[in-house]
Protein backbone atom coordinates (compact mmCIF):
# COMPACT_ATOMS: atom_id res chain seq x y z
CA UNK A 1 0.00 0.00 0.00
CA UNK A 2 1.71 3.24 -1.28
CA UNK A 3 1.82 6.41 1.15
CA UNK A 4 -0.62 8.17 -1.04
CA UNK A 5 -3.34 5.01 -0.63
CA UNK A 6 -2.61 4.77 3.53
CA UNK A 7 -3.25 8.93 4.06
CA UNK A 8 -6.95 8.31 2.52
CA UNK A 9 -7.45 5.66 4.48
CA UNK A 10 -6.24 7.24 7.43
CA UNK A 11 -8.33 10.07 6.35
CA UNK A 12 -11.57 7.90 5.94
CA UNK A 13 -11.24 6.20 9.44
CA UNK A 14 -10.48 9.66 10.64
CA UNK A 15 -14.26 11.07 9.58
CA UNK A 16 -15.93 8.07 10.47
CA UNK A 17 -14.45 8.52 13.89
CA UNK A 18 -15.40 12.13 14.33
CA UNK A 19 -19.10 10.97 12.53
CA UNK A 20 -19.28 8.05 14.82
CA UNK A 21 -18.31 10.48 18.21
CA UNK A 22 -20.64 13.33 17.15
CA UNK A 23 -23.26 10.78 17.26
CA UNK A 24 -22.00 9.59 20.49
CA UNK A 25 -22.52 12.92 22.25
CA UNK A 26 -25.70 13.44 20.30
CA UNK A 27 -27.01 10.50 22.05
CA UNK A 28 -24.85 11.13 25.18
CA UNK A 29 -26.93 14.46 25.28
CA UNK A 30 -30.44 13.15 24.62
CA UNK A 31 -29.77 10.77 27.54
CA UNK A 32 -28.75 13.78 29.87
CA UNK A 33 -32.49 15.94 28.61
CA UNK A 34 -34.19 12.60 28.75
CA UNK A 35 -32.86 12.02 32.32
CA UNK A 36 -33.88 15.49 33.08
CA UNK A 37 -37.33 15.01 31.67
CA UNK A 38 -37.88 12.21 34.18
CA UNK A 39 -36.62 13.66 36.97
CA UNK A 40 -38.82 16.36 35.77
CA UNK A 41 -41.74 14.24 35.36
CA UNK A 42 -41.43 12.68 39.10
CA UNK A 43 -40.80 15.98 40.91
CA UNK A 44 -43.72 16.83 39.51
CA UNK A 45 -45.98 13.56 39.92
CA UNK A 46 -45.13 13.92 43.52
CA UNK A 47 -46.44 17.67 43.50
CA UNK A 48 -49.46 16.91 41.96
CA UNK A 49 -49.87 13.28 44.32
CA UNK A 50 -49.11 16.21 47.63
CA UNK A 51 -51.60 18.77 46.07
CA UNK A 52 -54.15 15.69 45.37
CA UNK A 53 -53.72 14.41 49.12
CA UNK A 54 -53.87 18.19 50.23
CA UNK A 55 -57.09 18.75 48.52
CA UNK A 56 -58.80 15.51 49.32
CA UNK A 57 -58.04 16.07 52.82
CA UNK A 58 -59.84 19.25 52.79
CA UNK A 59 -62.58 17.94 51.07
CA UNK A 60 -62.97 15.12 53.68
CA UNK A 61 -62.68 17.99 56.30
CA UNK A 62 -65.13 20.20 55.08
CA UNK A 63 -67.75 17.49 53.97
CA UNK A 64 -67.80 15.72 56.81
CA UNK A 65 -68.10 18.70 59.36
CA UNK A 66 -71.35 19.91 57.41
CA UNK A 67 -72.87 16.28 57.20
CA UNK A 68 -71.86 15.66 60.50
CA UNK A 69 -73.59 18.81 61.95
CA UNK A 70 -76.69 18.73 59.63
CA UNK A 71 -77.22 14.80 61.17
CA UNK A 72 -76.88 15.47 64.41
CA UNK A 73 -78.84 18.99 64.51
CA UNK A 74 -82.21 16.52 63.29
CA UNK A 75 -81.09 13.38 65.02
CA UNK A 76 -80.80 12.89 68.70
CA UNK A 77 -78.19 10.29 68.13
CA UNK A 78 -74.59 10.96 67.90
CA UNK A 79 -74.16 9.88 64.29
CA UNK A 80 -71.13 11.02 62.37
CA UNK A 81 -70.92 11.21 58.72
CA UNK A 82 -67.64 10.02 57.17
CA UNK A 83 -65.84 9.64 53.52
CA UNK A 84 -63.44 6.90 53.13
CA UNK A 85 -61.14 7.32 49.88
CA UNK A 86 -60.02 3.93 48.60
CA UNK A 87 -58.26 2.80 44.97
CA UNK A 88 -59.47 0.53 43.19
CA UNK A 89 -58.72 0.06 39.18
CA UNK A 90 -56.34 2.48 39.58
CA UNK A 91 -58.84 5.06 40.32
CA UNK A 92 -59.73 6.46 43.38
CA UNK A 93 -63.09 5.97 44.47
CA UNK A 94 -64.90 7.31 47.53
CA UNK A 95 -67.26 5.50 49.97
CA UNK A 96 -69.90 7.19 52.38
CA UNK A 97 -70.58 5.71 55.99
CA UNK A 98 -72.30 6.96 58.99
CA UNK A 99 -70.70 5.78 62.00
CA UNK A 100 -72.07 5.62 65.81
CA UNK A 101 -70.33 4.85 69.07
CA UNK A 102 -72.63 2.33 70.88
CA UNK A 103 -71.22 1.19 75.05
CA UNK A 104 -67.67 2.74 73.72
CA UNK A 105 -68.18 0.95 70.51
CA UNK A 106 -68.14 2.04 66.60
CA UNK A 107 -71.02 1.24 64.75
CA UNK A 108 -70.42 1.41 60.97
CA UNK A 109 -73.63 1.93 58.98
CA UNK A 110 -72.46 0.96 54.91
CA UNK A 111 -76.04 0.51 54.09
CA UNK A 112 -77.82 3.79 55.38
CA UNK A 113 -80.62 3.71 53.77
CA UNK A 114 -81.83 -0.08 55.12
CA UNK A 115 -80.47 0.02 58.63
CA UNK A 116 -81.38 4.01 59.01
CA UNK A 117 -84.10 5.19 57.16
CA UNK A 118 -84.94 7.66 54.46
CA UNK A 119 -85.31 10.58 56.80
CA UNK A 120 -81.16 10.30 57.39
CA UNK A 121 -81.07 9.69 53.78
CA UNK A 122 -82.88 13.12 53.08
CA UNK A 123 -80.86 15.11 55.22
CA UNK A 124 -77.45 13.89 53.41
CA UNK A 125 -78.63 13.72 49.97
CA UNK A 126 -80.15 17.68 50.27
CA UNK A 127 -77.48 19.06 52.34
CA UNK A 128 -74.43 17.67 50.38
CA UNK A 129 -75.71 19.39 47.03
CA UNK A 130 -74.59 22.84 48.73
CA UNK A 131 -72.19 21.85 50.63
CA UNK A 132 -70.43 20.07 47.35
CA UNK A 133 -71.75 23.26 45.44
CA UNK A 134 -69.54 25.24 47.79
CA UNK A 135 -66.00 24.09 46.64
CA UNK A 136 -67.38 24.09 43.02
CA UNK A 137 -64.24 26.44 41.59
CA UNK A 138 -65.27 28.61 39.73
CA UNK A 139 -68.84 28.53 41.06
CA UNK A 140 -72.02 27.16 38.82
CA UNK A 141 -75.16 29.81 39.99
CA UNK A 142 -75.79 30.19 43.54
CA UNK A 143 -79.38 28.75 43.29
CA UNK A 144 -80.23 25.39 44.53
CA UNK A 145 -84.21 23.91 43.57
CA UNK A 146 -85.77 21.04 45.50
CA UNK A 147 -88.89 19.55 44.58
CA UNK A 148 -90.85 18.31 47.16
CA UNK A 149 -88.01 17.02 49.67
CA UNK A 150 -87.61 15.20 53.40
CA UNK A 151 -90.75 12.90 52.16
CA UNK A 152 -88.88 10.25 55.30
CA UNK A 153 -88.96 13.12 57.70
CA UNK A 154 -91.62 12.70 59.28
CA UNK A 155 -92.14 14.81 62.50
CA UNK A 156 -88.46 15.99 62.14
CA UNK A 157 -89.32 17.83 58.46
CA UNK A 158 -89.58 21.21 60.31
CA UNK A 159 -85.93 20.88 61.95
CA UNK A 160 -84.27 19.07 58.76
CA UNK A 161 -86.00 22.33 56.79
CA UNK A 162 -84.35 24.92 59.33
CA UNK A 163 -81.02 23.40 59.00
CA UNK A 164 -81.19 23.59 55.40
CA UNK A 165 -82.02 26.99 55.80
CA UNK A 166 -78.79 27.82 58.29
CA UNK A 167 -76.62 26.03 55.67
CA UNK A 168 -78.16 28.35 53.18
CA UNK A 169 -77.13 31.13 55.15
CA UNK A 170 -74.25 30.29 56.45
CA UNK A 171 -72.99 29.63 52.34
CA UNK A 172 -75.00 32.02 50.90
CA UNK A 173 -76.78 30.63 48.43
CA UNK A 174 -80.65 30.61 47.45
CA UNK A 175 -82.42 27.52 48.62
CA UNK A 176 -85.78 27.38 46.32
CA UNK A 177 -88.06 25.02 47.72
CA UNK A 178 -91.35 23.66 45.68
CA UNK A 179 -93.34 21.33 48.26
CA UNK A 180 -97.04 21.32 49.76
CA UNK A 181 -96.06 20.35 53.32
CA UNK A 182 -97.15 23.68 55.96
CA UNK A 183 -94.29 22.86 57.91
CA UNK A 184 -91.61 23.12 55.68
CA UNK A 185 -93.44 26.39 53.98
CA UNK A 186 -93.20 27.77 57.16
CA UNK A 187 -89.51 27.34 57.42
CA UNK A 188 -88.68 29.41 54.22
CA UNK A 189 -88.21 33.17 54.64
CA UNK A 190 -90.57 34.18 51.92
CA UNK A 191 -93.34 31.75 50.62
CA UNK A 192 -96.13 31.87 47.97
CA UNK A 193 -98.55 30.20 47.25
CA UNK A 194 -99.47 28.73 43.26
CA UNK A 195 -102.48 27.69 41.80
CA UNK A 196 -103.88 27.25 38.48
CA UNK A 197 -107.35 28.51 36.80
CA UNK A 198 -107.28 26.63 34.01
CA UNK A 199 -105.57 29.75 31.74
CA UNK A 200 -103.14 31.12 34.13
CA UNK A 201 -100.58 30.29 37.22
CA UNK A 202 -101.38 32.87 40.09
CA UNK A 203 -98.87 33.44 42.57
CA UNK A 204 -100.16 34.88 45.65
CA UNK A 205 -96.86 36.32 48.49
CA UNK A 206 -98.25 34.23 51.89
CA UNK A 207 -94.71 34.61 54.07
CA UNK A 208 -91.98 37.49 54.08
CA UNK A 209 -91.45 40.53 52.20
CA UNK A 210 -92.44 40.79 48.21
CA UNK A 211 -90.67 40.82 45.31
CA UNK A 212 -90.78 41.64 41.90
CA UNK A 213 -91.53 39.31 39.78
CA UNK A 214 -91.93 39.16 35.54
CA UNK A 215 -92.84 36.44 34.05
CA UNK A 216 -95.06 35.49 31.04
CA UNK A 217 -98.50 33.89 32.03
CA UNK A 218 -97.94 34.71 35.20
CA UNK A 219 -100.48 36.38 37.35
CA UNK A 220 -98.91 38.44 40.69
CA UNK A 221 -101.43 38.69 43.14
CA UNK A 222 -98.61 40.32 46.43
CA UNK A 223 -101.68 40.50 49.54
Amino acid sequence: MTPQEIAKEFETHKARFNLLKKQADDKAAEVIRIKALVENQIKARWVLTEVAQLTQQRFKSKVESLLTMAIQSVFERPFEFQLEFERKRNKMECRSIVTEIVNGKQRIFDEIEDDLGGGLVDIIAFTSRPVLWSLEKPRSRNVILLDEPMKNMGKLITLGGQILREISHKLKFQLIIVTHDDELIEVGDRSYEVTHDGDHSNVRLVKGAPVEIQKKGLRINRG
